[in-house]
């Protein structure tokens, strides 16, 4: 094996593979990146039996040729090198890689026992712009469930319904529904992709401009942009029924203006004691919203200007589950719908129905 490269070309592909490789991996072999050259290109792959990424960069080969090198010691390397072009060539059991006056010689491996990345057939497609995806995926991620004794939660549910994809999240404090309309796209879907998937998808989904294409089978995902291709495993069995827990009807609505609102929920956090022990309390009084919190290191009252409809109410949240919804609605005010004192509430877009946060509140003294 025998190839010229450039600096950049290298620490993009190491980026990208590196997140498929476990710091403690089950197998001692998937520890390692693995290296394929090949015609005039680089294959890169990395592989934790979950998570499978491969990624392709142009080079001038000189000789073909596969080895397995370790993750750490070359991902180091790479970051370390100061000149722009790179050759790395095998030589006996030495790996030899040069650029500038450094020279590098490490041990590499053979190819035979690193897992083949399943292959997912290309004949279910969904293809949405990067940017689409990438606020769809911010906009839920905070609420997959933590719990593995639920592990359907700990993913998020994908499915299309007459041209609108989906995404939707839930744990056993609140929901998330993130839509996009994407004209075209008639396939119909339903599948549940593990959040810690999303959360190394979202690193290595850089360009707005381009398209994703998203492959599905009933066991596994493919995601394919740029010179990258992201497989995952999906998770198997029902999701919870998440149409049946939206409520329909609601005593008090309120709208209130975002950017205001998300500062008042800040300064409360302050003292509240991450929102466990001082949950976030709001009083509607006719058109005036006061938030307060009585935290151990002291409380915090403020005021707020609200447009509202039905009755006054006094309700406790979890600040922080407030806030992850205030922050992903763009746009100047927000919609609250309460049911009542102790049940759900709904967080909508003032303007939108493509986000929809349900919340539970916490019990409070009366």
């Amino acid at each position: 094996m025998n190839f010229i490269c450039t600096r950049k070309k290298l620490q993009e592909a190491v980026n990208s593979v590196s997140k498929a490789i476990s710091n403690n991996p089950i197998m001692p072999v998937l520890g390692n990146i693995y290296i394929k050259v090949k015609d005039s290109q680089i294959i890169f792959r990395g592989y934790d039996l979950e998570i499978g990424i491969e990624h392709v960069e142009d080079a001038e080969v000189k000789e073909e040729g596969e080895v397995l090198v370790n993750s750490r010691l070359f991902s180091d390397i790479v970051r370390s090198l100061g000149e722009e072009e790179v050759e790395i060539f095998t030589e006996e059991n030495k790996l030899v890689i040069i650029s500038g006056n450094a020279i590098f010689n490490i041990r590499w491996l053979d190819t035979a026992a690193f897992p083949k990345l399943p292959d997912v057939e290309k004949d279910n497609k969904v293809t949405i712009k990067t940017e689409y995806l990438k606020n769809m995926i911010r906009n839920t991620i905070f609420s997959v469930s933590t719990n593995e004794q639920r592990l359907i939660l700990t993913g998020a549910l994908f499915e299309s319904e007459e041209n609108c994809f989906k995404m939707i999240t839930l744990d056993s404090f609140r929901m998330s529904i993130r839509k996009e309309y994407i004209l075209g796209n008639e396939e119909l879907f339903k599948f549940v992709i593990p959040g810690k998937t999303l959360n190394e998808l979202l690193k290595l989904i850089t360009n707005d401009d381009e398209e994703i294409r998203i492959y599905y089978e009933s066991t596994q995902v493919m995601f394919e942009f740029g010179n990258c291709k992201f497989i995952s495993k999906l998770l198997q069995g029902d999701y919870f029924n998440y149409k049946a827990i939206i409520p329909k009807e609601f005593i008090t609505k309120i709208e209130v203006n975002i950017n205001e609102f998300r500062e008042i929920i800040e300064r409360n956090m302050l003292v509240s004691d991450d929102g466990r022990k001082a949950p976030l309390i709001l009083e509607i009084n006719e058109n005036i919203l006061t938030a307060n919190t009585q935290g151990e290191a002291g409380n915090v009252t403020e005021t707020l200007y609200i447009k509202k409809e039905g009755k006054d109410m006094r309700i406790g949240f979890n600040a922080k589950y407030l806030l992850d919804a205030i922050k992903s609605i763009n746009e100047e005010k927000v919609r609250i719908s309460f049911m009542g004192e102790t049940n759900a509430c709904i967080l909508t877009p003032q303007n939108s129905d493509e986000f929809l946060y349900l919340i539970l509140p916490v019990r409070i003294a009366s």
